[in-house]
């Protein structure tokens, strides 16, 4: 197959020109050398199929396709007609915010070309596409120029706000999906919607099996915080400016509690330097952490100060705050016992060891404040040193912060307070440009802080959801190893995953708590009375109705509870939760063979769908993993708005109102598009170049098309006679045979983009260039009945089937155009209704291996005369065993009537054995009487006459 390609990329354009103009338009009218007295007796192909669609109608013809050959109904159909087993193709729901983008069309393509793959091959496929529709993104989406406030709103005004917005994305994309063809049951019924009540039911029942296993938990810990959004932040909803100013600083602080080997230096003041990006957090300093696997050294400045630091680190830091002179080397172990004095509120803090402290940048004395930061935190509780946090939702200190700090943004101004505060104890500042995490929805940054949230224990997953990857299928397969090593390590890195929100638009964590101890309230039977609220009151119940109707009389009798004591928790859960449990709302067993997503969802998708589906079956969710790359510009830019470099779907399909710069290439172009271009590459170019490309390749192959259905045109032909097949046709059927198999395998493997390739070569080389330009001598000036041209016929019509079925994924519109004006489909059946099986017997690797030789020598003649050689007669000289490999395509010595004369296309052809040739030569001698003018392939029987093949023919035809 390598092989196969590498002459697609050298051959396929020169061969292209070399046979499809004659090939295109020798049938569209009689040739000029045919006398007209013969016009009437030559059978040209005949077909209404027109060889052009002009872009003012493309959109019509491409919405009549679909209309008449049952796009919309497909579906359901092929549920109902075809067997199983299913093939599973889970939909990772696209978010219901914004108009349909390349990113869409390049994913929901993929994925229908998949099914579509599969309906041809006869397979019954189960796919459920589905719209994420909870989050912050659409609740910022929809008041976006609003002047009624948020603010202001109750959580029901803000959800039906939310709701309203999310439904009309849904409409205006579910629109568009459709109208690329793709395959799917698109009534409301058939798709599945995060925010309809039956999927939050599924997913408050999925939540509680997670609670009882211990699995979720709820704690105070540092998490993302975004103060633009007043919410916690998952990994995956972060995006991370390389271009991030921070204040950065290096600060001393004083040891006020020595040991006993550095009491040497107790007559002056001995201090610990610490450096820091985030200086705000040093009012929640609870520790300085360092390594016992540093070298630490204590060094003098001019004014008889002694600092501790990594020795390693003496030389950039005297670079920045002046001369130090180096009196003494200590171990990590000798920092251990020492004490240092909190820089602003003076309380004695201690020094830890940690893992995690570097001695190649900072200090190596790492400044501790357990409420900002994962690592600290974890130190600090391993220490049973408790979590102080001074910052509020709006990213502000509170008032525990105390004066001058209560009140100021930690991020706009809070650098300044903390470093003023500091006094001279701040030794240098800098600022460093490095990457930040920011809000992914607002774009501005976010904090780490401290809060109530509840949690997924990832540390209890991740052993088995990295096992159950080594046995799941990766593609595409140029980047397997990529991908899995993508997926894989996103899992080990992430720490825990915060699955808590603070907003309205969402699915509610279904618990309560006591008033007075802030302990969980939640049990099966609560959670299934929840969910009969949910089901008979709507889920804006959970914001509406009061703790005693949540949960009934009934229930709070039998549990004894106190209503009055308890209120209902406030936060949703994440929108990756919300999808990630999708498995389990619409996959019939819990399990797909497929999961298909871009390369952003290793983060996202993919990783939260793997671990909820570990946490609760045992087994991932997917059999297999597809993940495609994303659209660029052609400068290799992202596409934005701001950019001005995006390119639109619909304007592809639809073109623009001036039609002149931007015509209407049909759907089949955008489709095609992606196929060839949309698989093998992590950055994925969308150009006018590569767009044109594709119009090109499908209107080359349009001809070809029109060509092999004008061919099947019924001459009268008569059904009783058996049709006849030259060795040329049997192996025209074995590279179709070969031909469909490679196709197969490349769908199956979803490798679309050598689909496109192998379409390319065999429609320009088989099928163009040899058969159908060998053929036409059968297929104009043999008789309607004879057995040759039915036989060339029967080629033809098995050509248009396999070929058609094998476009039909990647382009069902031209495809379903191609059958509907197929001269036996008289009822118009769908092209996707039909079944073609290829016979095993087509496989004929002899005819092969007699058909090379006659190629080689093709070669031969192709490379000595650019134009027509049926004016020649050839002599070949070749060793005995490359004779008698071709001595099928002629048994005698000399003949004018051969197969091998018609496949070489010569008058005469001579056949000489010599064992002294080492490879086979030919010679060329110009005939001595003229073509025959009806069919211009044999010679006249006489002067001006025509041949004795035409002769007959011909006296049989003006004797009816």
């Amino acid at each position: 197959m390598a092989s196969i390609m590498k002459v697609i990329e050298t051959k396929y354009y020169s061969t292209f020109i070399k046979y499809s103009k004659y090939l295109f338009r020798s049938y569209t009218k009689p040739a000029k050398a045919v006398d007209n007295r013969y016009t009437k007796t030559v059978l040209l192909p005949q077909t209404k199929f027109p060889s052009r669609i002009l872009e003012s109608s493309r959109i019509e013809t491409d919405n009549y396709l679909m209309e008449k050959c049952g796009f919309y109904d497909l579906y359901n159909w092929q549920r109902e007609n075809l067997k199983g087993p299913d093939f599973i193709l889970h939909d990772g729901p696209p978010y219901a915010n914004g108009k349909p983008h390349m990113g869409h069309a390049l994913n929901k393509i993929i994925k229908d070309i998949t099914i579509r793959s599969r309906v041809i091959q006869g397979q019954r496929v189960h796919y459920v596409p589905g719209w994420d529709c909870h989050g912050l993104p659409i609740e910022l989406k929809c008041f976006e120029g609003s002047k009624q406030a948020q603010s202001n709103m109750t959580p029901k005004e803000i959800r039906h706000q939310a709701q309203k917005f999310a439904e009309a994305a849904i409409k205006e994309q579910r629109e568009e999906f459709m109208s690329w063809g793709i395959m799917a049951d698109w009534k409301e019924s058939g798709c599945y919607f995060t925010h309809k009540t039956s999927y939050m039911i599924n997913q408050l029942k999925q939540f509680y099996k997670l609670y009882e296993k211990n699995l979720v938990f709820r704690d105070f810990k540092p998490v993302y915080w975004s103060p633009s959004s007043k919410t916690a932040l998952a990994e995956s909803e972060l995006e991370y400016n390389p271009n991030h100013k921070s204040r950065c600083a290096i600060i001393r602080f004083l040891i006020s509690e020595l040991s006993e080997k550095l009491k040497i230096l107790e007559d002056n003041p001995v201090y610990a330097l610490i450096w820091t990006t985030t200086p705000w957090t040093l009012i929640a300093n609870q520790a300085v952490v360092y390594s016992d696997e540093i070298s630490y050294c204590v060094a003098e400045d001019q004014q008889k100060h002694y600092y501790i630091l990594a020795e390693d680190l003496l030389t950039d830091i005297i670079c920045k705050i002046g001369p130090l002179n180096p009196v003494l080397t200590i171990k990590g172990s000798d920092i251990k016992e020492l004490k240092y004095a909190h820089p602003i509120t003076g309380n004695m803090m201690p020094f830890l060891p940690a893992n995690y402290v570097s001695h190649k940048i900072g200090t190596g004395l790492v400044h501790t404040a357990p409420a900002h930061g994962p690592d600290d935190f974890l130190t600090c509780l391993a220490n049973d040193i408790p979590v102080v946090s001074l910052v509020d939702e709006n990213g502000c200190y509170t008032t525990e912060a105390g004066a001058p700090f209560t009140g100021v943004d930690v991020l706009n101004g809070g650098n300044e307070i903390a470093l003023k505060s500091l006094g001279d104890d701040v030794l240098h500042t800098e600022n460093m440009v490095h990457s930040y995490p920011y809000d992914w929805r607002t774009k501005k940054p976010v904090i780490t802080r401290a809060s109530f949230q509840w949690f997924i224990n990832t540390d209890s997953l991740k052993n088995k959801a990295l096992n159950a990857l080594e046995n799941t299928s990766m593609y595409p397969a140029l980047r397997q190893k990529v991908v899995f090593n993508s997926l894989t390590h996103q899992i080990i890195q992430r720490p825990y995953w915060c699955i808590s929100r603070q907003r309205s638009w969402g699915t509610p964590i279904p618990v309560f708590f006591y008033k007075d101890t802030k302990k969980v309230v939640i049990n099966e039977e609560i959670i299934e009375r929840l969910c009969k609220v949910f089901e008979r009151e709507g889920s804006d119940c959970w914001w509406v109705l009061p703790v005693e109707k949540l949960i009934g009389k009934k229930l709070i009798e039998k549990l004894n509870i106190d209503p009055n004591n308890l209120e209902k928790g406030n936060d949703i859960m994440d929108v990756w939760f919300d999808s990630g449990i999708s498995w389990s709302a619409v996959l019939p067993e819990g399990r797909a063979d497929l999961y298909l997503e871009g390369m952003d969802q290793f983060n996202g998708w993919f990783q939260s769908s793997l671990l909820t589906s570990i946490a609760l079956q045992g087994v991932p969710p997917f059999k297999s993993i597809f993940a495609h790359g994303f659209t660029v510009d052609k400068l290799g830019m992202k596409m934005s708005k701001s950019l001005g470099n995006i390119i639109s779907p619909n304007d592809i399909v639809k073109g623009k109102k001036d039609q002149k710069s931007k015509p209407a290439y049909g759907i089949d172009v955008l489709r095609w598009w992606v196929a060839n271009h949309g698989i093998q590459h992590d950055k994925i170019p969308v150009t006018d170049t590569t767009i044109q490309d594709s119009v090109d390749t499908l209107q080359k192959l349009r001809r070809l098309l029109r060509f092999l259905l004008g061919g099947l045109y019924p001459y009268d032909t008569p059904q009783e006679i058996k049709a006849e097949y030259l060795i040329l046709d049997k192996y025209m059927l074995h590279r179709l045979y070969k031909y469909h198999n490679v196709i197969k395998d490349y769908y199956d493997n979803y490798e679309f983009h050598n689909v496109c390739k192998t379409i390319t070569y065999f429609t320009v080389n088989d099928v163009s260039a040899n058969y159908c330009h060998l053929v036409k001598d059968r297929l104009y000036c043999e008789e309607a009945s004879s057995p040759l041209r039915i036989g060339a016929v029967d080629v033809i019509g098995e050509i248009l089937k396999v070929l058609t079925r094998s476009i039909a994924p990647i382009t069902p519109h031209l495809a379903e155009e191609v059958w509907l004006y197929h001269p036996y489909n008289l009822t118009s059946v769908p092209l996707f209704h039909s079944t073609h099986s290829i016979p095993d017997e087509w496989n004929a690797p002899d005819i092969e291996k007699i058909m090379e030789p006659a190629f080689r020598i093709k070669s031969i003649i192709n490379k000595s005369y650019r134009t027509g050689t049926l004016e020649q007669e050839i002599t070949v000289r070749a060793n005995p065993e490359f004779i008698s490999l071709i001595s099928a395509l002629q048994a005698e010595e000399v003949s004018s009537t051969s197969e091998l004369c018609h496949v070489l296309q010569v008058s005469k052809v001579t056949l000489i054995p010599d064992s002294s040739c080492d490879s086979p030569t030919v010679s060329f001698k110009n005939i001595e009487k003229s073509l025959c003018k009806r069919c211009r392939k044999f010679v006249e029987s006489s002067p001006n006459q025509p041949c004795i093949r035409c002769i007959q023919i011909l006296s049989r035809y003006f004797n009816k």
